[in-house]
């Protein structure tokens, strides 16, 4: 037995996500974490090569642990993306093929130096050397005789979020969720609004899901005059004409592309001869350029969102440290009443404050309370100015308690010395999240990324479903 999973099923996961980024009661966090070098020892100081990381128990957990801070993601921090290929002369592109299982893996859409987006209709086999320009609904063949269908340009901000030298955005608008066109631009931004006009267009085209062209398959022999071509199936209005080379058929060009052609069968008959065969290749549902995100294979998902931790709505973004893992988090919730967090980020490390310090802890040092088996260990994350000392646990250090009852906590590479206060409500300081709720759906494992205080942070995640 074999199986497929297709590519609308990829598109229409990729798009769950999406909704799921925006839909009410579901939150999505881009988390940071792992402040410790890479490494397998608390003695170590010098990173190794970032870890593998695996779709394990144990490998999410210790992610988890690592974490320090959140930024919840909104529905603009999100868009289908799909391979870029940038349109470049002496280059040489393939053309829509409706019987062609790697179609998306080939260079079959181009975006131009105007960031306009072109899928190619028809290739001559040889490099292209004319840069598409139009917008037509119904394209005419460029210089260099292809043929490009003109499917969006992408807008200004969606370039600046989510374009980058491998992927490119790609949407396509709702057309029908409009009464009418003043609808649709009062709603719309004016990027968008052009990608609606151009996608009704192509919609609404007299020849709008035709056949594109008919490929020969066999030749046949014997034929003495250009055979007749029948044209069959569920559609309407195609028309085409055969023509030979010798005794054999070698082309067939349309004369009328039809439309709402959803099947095709071409017969080859007449002309003295036999056995000749070709296929039909289709247009996507509905037309080309009127869904651009199942065009292009949209089944990839960009995210996209900038770290700015110097205070404010981002005081949570710990600064003065680094980070070593990002992680995409669904539905984690409060430490506190236990619901589904939705504050614009959240601190995901617990703290300890000390009635009295002597000499200056460091961030990233070790600290330890205790000794033998009742030692407890901890890297520090962060240091308030109201002395509160943030820190993370992980599988080197282990995971004991802090007590304000078990004496004094020592940094390992300061020699500083901290004297817990005497409560524990106010040894303690909660996380706000509660580091293992939720979901992990995306974990990626890197070379250290400073936080300071002059830089954003610009974290651009793809995903492939």
């Amino acid at each position: 037995m074999t199986a497929i999973v297709t590519s609308k099923f990829r598109t229409l996961n990729a798009e769950n996500f999406k909704e799921d980024i925006a839909a009410a009661g579901t939150s999505v966090f881009v988390g940071i974490g792992k402040t410790d070098v890479w490494s397998n020892s608390t003695s170590d100081t010098t990173d190794a090569a970032p870890f593998t990381p695996y779709d394990t128990i144990d490998s999410l957990v210790e992610a988890r642990e690592n974490l320090f801070a959140m930024k919840l993601l909104n529905s603009s921090d999100v868009s289908h993306v799909v391979p870029r290929h940038t349109w470049t002369t002496g280059n040489t592109y393939v053309a829509w093929d409706s019987d062609d299982a790697d179609i998306f893996d080939k260079k079959f859409y181009v975006i131009t130096s105007e960031f306009k987006v072109y899928k190619c209709i028809y290739a001559p086999g040889n490099a292209s050397t004319q840069e598409p320009a139009q917008t037509l609904t119904d394209p005419q063949g460029e210089s260099d005789n292809y043929i490009w269908k003109y499917m969006y340009t992408v807008a200004v901000a969606d370039a600046e979020k989510f374009l980058t030298t491998a992927y490119m955005p790609v949407k396509t608008i709702n057309i029908s969720s409009f009464a009418d066109d003043a609808a649709a631009e009062a709603a719309l931004s004016e990027g968008d609004y052009a990608q609606y006009l151009n996608q009704k267009a192509s919609t609404n085209a007299s020849k709008a899901g035709g056949i594109e062209r008919i490929e020969v398959t066999a030749g046949g022999t014997g034929y003495t005059s250009n055979p007749t071509v029948v044209i069959t199936g569920a559609g309407s209005g195609a028309t085409a004409t055969a023509a030979r080379t010798g005794t054999a058929v070698t082309s067939i060009t349309l004369s009328d592309k039809g439309t709402d052609y959803s099947t095709a069968h071409i017969l080859i008959s007449g002309g003295g001869g036999s056995d000749a065969t070709a296929r039909a290749v289709l247009s996507p549902e509905n037309g080309h350029g009127t869904d651009p995100v199942k065009e292009l294979g949209g089944f990839f998902v960009a995210v996209n969102t900038l770290l700015d931790g110097t205070g404010g709505a981002e005081e949570d973004l710990t600064v003065g440290n680094d980070f070593r893992q990002i992680t995409l988090i669904k539905n984690p919730t409060n430490t506190v009443g236990g619901a589904i967090s939705t504050s614009p980020t959240r601190k995901a490390t617990p703290g300890i404050s000390f009635a009295s310090t002597t000499g200056t802890f460091q961030v990233d040092e070790l600290i330890t309370q205790g000794t033998g088996a009742n030692r407890v260990e901890a890297f520090i994350t962060e240091i308030t100015s109201a002395g509160v000392y943030y820190y993370n646990q992980n599988n080197k250090t282990g995971y004991g308690n802090f007590l304000h009852s078990a004496g004094t906590v020592t940094g390992a590479t300061s020699g500083a010395t901290g004297t817990p206060t005497s409560a524990a409500n106010t040894f303690h300081t909660a996380a706000d999240v509660d580091k293992h709720s939720g979901d992990i759906v995306f974990l990626e494992n890197r070379n250290p990324i400073d936080r300071i205080s002059s830089q954003i942070e610009d974290i651009k995640i793809i995903i492939e479903f």
